[in-house]
């Protein structure tokens, strides 16, 4: 996902573990079919939501995640209204529109939020599959956005812009064989280590690292560095490893004296992946915001 936070005048930024935005590891997008056979149901039982407070040392910790993993306790830091509803509604099949309907404000006020259910609540998760359990979190999150910020929200379906992924140059892409280091053990602890990961900032730049990656893990995370859905055309059927080394996501991004030597998004995936992104279009997913409020401080 696109950092969509405006931190251009701070001095620096410290990136916390981020459970959709920023590290694809932490929140697996939700299955469709899982949808339609479990209804999540579980809700925080004590939430604090409490508005940011800049650090006039100018570093910001960014994100926040479920932790552990399977568990309702959650923290994050300076997280904006957008960032949770990627929370409350994950996966990279669909847009969110209607921001125009909120207040100035309540577009650019970021919070601090920590929540968390009974320890019966816990335990269940900890029995359930992951899928579910990442049903019942997102499920959480949207309460706590009806409840608190009075979100209201409505789905509709559109032909709209997306991109399909398709081969430019073949046999970039290797097939899956390498184990993961010792270091990315210890990150994910006792987790496994997923299939696509993000590491790096917005400074210096991002690595996405797969082990035993599709294609179609691959084109999910485009979808969320791009903003509009990206569907796998390639017909590769595999699983990958690979180390995509980016800086910013498109060339027009970048100004003329750019000396970072990493290539943005768009073209390190054809130069190290041998694949391309295709502007299309057809029916996407929106989910319109129809109305929101800021909190109350508690």
């Amino acid at each position: 996902m696109r950092n969509p936070f405006p931190f251009a005048l701070l001095l620096a930024i410290s990136l916390l573990p981020m459970v959709s935005a920023q590290d694809a590891a932490k929140q697996a997008p939700v299955d469709e079919s899982s949808l339609a056979t479990y209804v999540p149901s579980m809700t925080f039982d004590v939430a604090s939501i409490r508005q940011a407070k800049p650090d006039p040392n100018g570093w910001v910790r960014v994100g926040g995640q479920f932790e552990p993993a399977n568990s309702s306790h959650i923290t994050l830091e300076n997280v904006d209204l957008r960032y949770l509803l990627e929370l409350a509604y994950p996966g990279r099949d669909h847009k969110v529109d209607g921001w125009r309907n909120l207040q100035d404000d309540l577009r650019s006020v970021m919070f601090d939020v920590r929540a968390e259910a009974s320890p019966e609540a816990d335990e269940r998760l900890s029995k359930l599959p992951e899928k579910q359990v990442r049903l019942e979190q997102a499920h959480m999150v949207q309460a706590l956005l009806a409840e608190r910020f009075n979100l209201k929200v409505h789905w509709e379906t559109r032909d709209s812009s997306t991109f399909d992924l398709v081969l430019s140059k073949r046999g970039r892409l290797k097939s899956t064989g390498a184990q993961p280091s010792a270091d990315e053990v210890q990150r994910f602890g006792d987790r496994p280590v997923p299939p696509l990961y993000q590491k790096g900032d917005s400074r210096e730049g991002f690595e996405y690292i797969a082990h035993g990656a599709t294609v179609n893990n691959l084109a999910n995370m485009l979808g969320g560095q791009f903003g509009v859905p990206v569907n796998d055309k390639t017909g590769l059927t595999g699983k990958y490893d690979f180390d995509l080394k980016t800086y910013q996501t498109a060339t027009s991004e970048r100004s003329d004296d750019e000396t970072n030597p990493w290539p943005p998004l768009e073209t390190a995936i054809q130069d190290q992946l041998g694949l391309k992104l295709v502007p299309s279009h057809g029916p996407v997913k929106f989910l319109v915001i129809d109305h929101a409020e800021k909190p109350s401080p508690n």
